[in-house]
């Protein structure tokens, strides 16, 4: 871990420093809102605190004899980022969590011999027998804004569709490294980036960027063996590239690459256009190939095997007011197995709903309908049917996980009471229901696989 507790305090006296020197600073414009700072101490006076106090009730009920689980978490997170002094800014953000209450967590299910699988990323999945040792700095950073370039170095959150912070948890994703924006014409932008250390969502520890691979479950290789790449991936980091355009609201695409060193290159893309009012079309694809060795120069250790793979997906909206309505697919091709490390992030394309991944998959399509509605009171409702067809749960080639094809069913209810004295306060009712009618998949195999039903509760304080 680079980021060592004593390390923390000289870094912290470093970024102070930087801030102090940063009144020589004859550089680019200052920001508006730095003008008020004058010293060192106006930079933390007018600095803002924010975070969030969350609970998180979650229970889901597998299919006849299959143990069914539940789990209580409670937690906060609290950041701190000063005030912009010369383009400068230090921030930092802890969190906690709490086992309030559960089933046995760490007692595996008899028929499967598996841990809970979404009960346990509540709290800490390298360890689930950790009920209280669960908190984490997350970020740490030091970051340069001017109107021509944002930089930001340290540990931090990044938002892009593959390297995600995905906080629907109680600890979201978080990287390590550092990030620079660049501002270009018609409100576009560039992003560059390189990571070398990832704290996955689920976890409170921070691990380099190939030891982090393999830290949930690896699935099977092609020949159906249990993969062996958990701690054997050799890779320096993540370095990503990233390109966003937007014009007039008609028109929104985005570009990204992602190279992980000695492991994969994937690139990435999508675009959405009007084409008349209230009518939107999209577009997305990607593309990946072995970079090095894989990971590992012998195979049976690698992540990503000698393969070149590739998706495509379609996506058709209607939003009249206060409605949004879309029909969304995605095909997977026969050339090997979608693979991303899922400890970098969860993908988001057109057709990604909650608790459905399709990374490790191959040779496969996905259609999803989804429907939203924003009521009156600050209630929003969202529901959402998506099918899959999928490879055979033994077809290993295109099957990582053991999967099996599923009808998905979702409703999502967030409500923020309009109610001064309960401002800042938002509740959340998730229920995911999962089935598999004429499955040949054996019953164990169906472990938190498919025909489940699965809820979440989540009551949260934004401050």
């Amino acid at each position: 871990m680079l980021f060592k507790p004593k390390f923390q305090l000289l870094l912290l006296g470093y970024f102070i420093s930087l801030v102090t020197f940063g009144q020589q600073y004859t550089g680019p414009e200052i920001p508006p809102d730095s003008v008020k700072v004058r010293n060192i101490k106006d930079v933390f006076i007018h600095g803002e605190t924010e975070g969030h106090i969350r609970n998180y009730f979650m229970a889901t009920w597998n299919q006849g004899e299959l143990s069914d689980y539940y789990a209580n978490a409670i937690g906060a997170r609290l950041g701190f980022h000063t005030a912009l002094y010369r383009g400068f800014r230090f921030g930092l953000a802890g969190l906690f969590t709490y086992n309030a209450f559960s089933s046995n967590l760490t007692e595996p299910d008899p028929l499967s011999s598996k841990l809970p699988r979404y009960e346990l990323e509540l709290f800490d999945v390298e360890a689930p027998e950790n009920k209280a040792d669960l908190d984490r700095l997350y970020e740490l950073y030091l970051e340069y804004q001017t109107k021509q370039v944002k930089a930001t170095i340290g540990r931090f959150s990044f938002t892009s569709p593959l390297i995600n912070p995905q906080d629907g948890r109680m600890k979201p994703y978080s990287v390590q490294g550092i990030s620079v924006e660049i501002p270009v014409i018609q409100k576009s932008k560039i992003i560059l980036a390189w990571f070398n250390h990832f704290s996955p969502r689920s976890t409170v520890s921070w691990h380099q960027a190939g030891e982090s691979v393999g830290i949930y479950p690896v699935g099977v290789d092609e020949n159906g063996r249990p993969s062996g790449y958990k701690s054997q991936v050799q890779s320096n980091g993540v370095a990503v590239a990233g390109f966003q355009w937007k014009k007039r609201g008609l028109l929104k695409s985005e570009a990204w690459n992602y190279w992980i060193e000695n492991v994969s290159n994937t690139t990435y893309s999508r675009i959405l256009l009007e084409v008349k009012p209230k009518v939107r079309i999209g577009a997305e694809g990607l593309y990946q190939s072995q970079v090095g060795s894989g990971g590992n120069p012998e195979s049976a250790l690698a992540y990503f095997p000698d393969q070149r793979q590739w998706l495509a997906g379609g996506m058709l909206a209607y939003e009249p007011a206060n409605w949004y309505f879309s029909a969304n697919y995605l095909h997977l091709g026969a050339d090997g197995r979608f693979l991303f490390p899922r400890e970098f992030g969860r993908e988001q394309f057109f057709v990604t709903t909650p608790r459905g991944r399709l990374e490790g998959l191959g040779k496969s399509n996905a259609l999803a309908f989804r429907v939203r509605k924003s009521l009156p009171h600050k209630l929003t409702t969202e529901a959402a049917l998506t099918k899959t067809w999928l490879p055979a749960y033994n077809d290993f080639r295109f099957n990582k996980y053991g999967a099996t094809s599923y009808w998905n069913g979702l409703i999502d209810l967030t409500y923020k009471p309009d109610f001064e004295p309960l401002n800042g306060l938002s509740f959340r009712l998730l229920y995911v229901s999962r089935l598999s009618p004429n499955t040949k998949l054996p019953l164990e195999k169906r472990f938190y696989n498919t025909n489940f039903h699965h809820f979440n509760f989540v009551s949260q304080l934004t401050f």
